[in-house]
C-alpha cells in the first residue's frame, strides 16, 4: 500500500467503502501499533488481522488469537484493545453501516460523523440510485414536474427559484403526517437519506457481483463441466454446490431489496409516523444480513479475479481451486440467510 495512498486518517476511500475490510485506525485502540493493521474477510469468510499487505511479499496475515505474539501484551491496554477487536471480528461485514450496528451493540464509541460515513467519492457514485428514493420525496414537496436529485442538500438548494410559500405548506403537511415539527424535517431530510444511501451502496456492489458471477460460471462451464472432468463426480458436485449457493444468495439478497422498494412506495402513498418507522427498522435490522451476503460474495469474486486475472487456468487447476478456495465459506453466507429476521417481524 503506497504512502501517497493513504490519507491523513491512515486509511484510504477504498478501505472504507470496502465489505471486507477495516483498517483498525478508525477504531480508539490504545496498544502501540495496532492501528497501523487492519481486519479482513479471508478467503474462507474469517476474520483476521492483517500487518501488512503489498505487491512484492503478498498479505501477512494472523489470526485474532495471535495478537499477543504480534503486539505488547503487557501493555496496560491490550486485554481492552483485544476485547474491542474480537468483537469487531464476529461482524459478518465490515461496512460503515453494519459497522456502526457492531460498535453500538459493544458500547464502543468512535467519531461516526467522521469515519462511519462513505468516502464522498463513494457517494457521488452512488448519485444515479439515490434518485430512486428522493424523486418521489422532491414530488411531495415541489411537485411532478421537478428535477431528479440525489441528497438532502440539493433538496435544500431547490428552495431557492421555487413558489416558497407552496413549498412550506407541502412541508407542514409532511411533518403532520409524520407527526414531527417543520424544524425537524432536515433531520429528516438527512434520516432518510442515509438509510437510502446505505441501500444505494448494497444495490451498487450487488450490480458488480452479479456479472462478475455470471463471468465466473462461464468460467467453470468452460474449464471443468466441458473438460474431461465432466465425468468427475466429484467436481461436478463442487460446482453444483457453488452454483446453487451462489445463485440462492443473490436471490434471497434480490427478495431484501424488493421489499424495501415495496415498504417505500407505500410509505410516500401513505405517509404516516408509523409507516415511516417499520421503513426504517426494516431496512436498518437487515444491515447485518444484506452485507453480510454481499461481503461474502465479493470476497469470493475478489479472490477469484486476483488468482485467475485472465480468466485462463487448466481444468484441473479450475477444479483445485474451486474446491480449497470457493466452497470454504459458502455455509457462513447460507447461514447468514437462515437466521435472518422475518419481514414480516419487523
Amino acid at each position: 500500500m503506497s504512502a501517497e495512498a493513504i490519507d491523513t486518517e491512515g486509511y484510504t476511500a477504498e478501505e472504507k467503502d470496502a465489505l471486507h475490510i477495516l483498517p483498525l485506525a478508525i477504531i480508539p485502540l490504545q496498544t502501540p501499533g495496532m492501528r497501523r493493521t487492519r481486519l479482513v474477510k479471508n478467503a474462507r469468510l474469517e476474520t483476521v488481522v492483517e500487518l501488512f499487505k503489498d505487491n512484492r511479499a503478498g498479505s501477512g496475515q494472523i489470526d485474532i488469537n495471535a495478537l499477543s505474539t504480534f503486539f505488547d501484551a503487557n501493555a496496560p491496554t491490550f486485554e481492552d484493545d483485544r476485547t474491542i477487536i474480537e468483537a469487531l471480528a464476529q461482524a459478518p461485514s465490515f461496512d460503515v453501516y453494519s459497522l456502526r450496528l457492531t460498535l453500538r451493540s459493544h458500547n464502543i464509541k468512535i467519531d461516526q460523523a467522521e469515519h462511519l460515513r462513505l468516502s464522498p467519492q463513494m457517494q457521488a457514485k452512488l448519485t444515479e440510485y439515490m434518485r430512486v428514493f428522493t424523486r418521489p420525496l422532491v414530488q411531495k414537496v415541489f411537485g411532478d414536474d421537478t428535477k431528479d436529485v440525489s441528497s438532502a442538500t440539493e433538496i435544500f438548494d431547490m428552495f431557492r427559484g421555487v413558489d416558497r410559500e407552496e413549498a412550506l405548506k407541502r412541508i407542514k403537511a409532511i411533518s403532520d403526517a409524520l407527526d414531527i415539527e417543520v424544524d425537524e424535517i432536515p433531520g429528516f431530510l438527512e434520516d432518510y437519506g442515509d438509510i437510502f444511501l446505505s441501500l444505494s451502496y448494497f444495490k451498487r456492489y450487488m450490480e458488480e457481483i452479479r456479472p462478475t458471477f455470471e463471468r465466473f460460471k462461464a468460467w467453470t462451464d468452460e474449464g471443468i463441466r466441458n473438460s474431461h472432468l465432466r465425468h468427475n463426480k466429484d467436481a461436478m458436485r463442487h460446482c453444483d454446490i457453488v452454483d446453487v449457493q451462489v445463485e440462492e444468495a443473490i436471490a434471497f439478497t434480490m427478495q431484501r431489496f424488493k421489499a424495501f422498494d415495496e415498504a417505500s412506495r407505500e410509505f410516500w402513498k401513505d405517509l404516516c409516523k408509523y409507516r415511516y418507522a417499520r421503513l426504517r427498522r426494516l431496512v436498518s435490522s437487515n444491515h447485518h444480513t444484506i452485507g453480510g451476503i454481499l461481503c461474502g460474495l465479493a470476497v469470493k469474486m475478489i479472490r477469484w479475479q486476483e488468482d485467475f486475472p485472465g480468466e485462463s487456468g487448466s481444468p484441473n487447476k479450475r477444479a483445485d481451486w474451486l474446491v480449497a478456495e470457493m466452497v470454504p465459506g459458502l455455509d457462513k453466507i447460507r447461514h447468514i440467510q437462515r437466521t435472518a429476521p422475518s419481514l414480516d417481524e419487523v
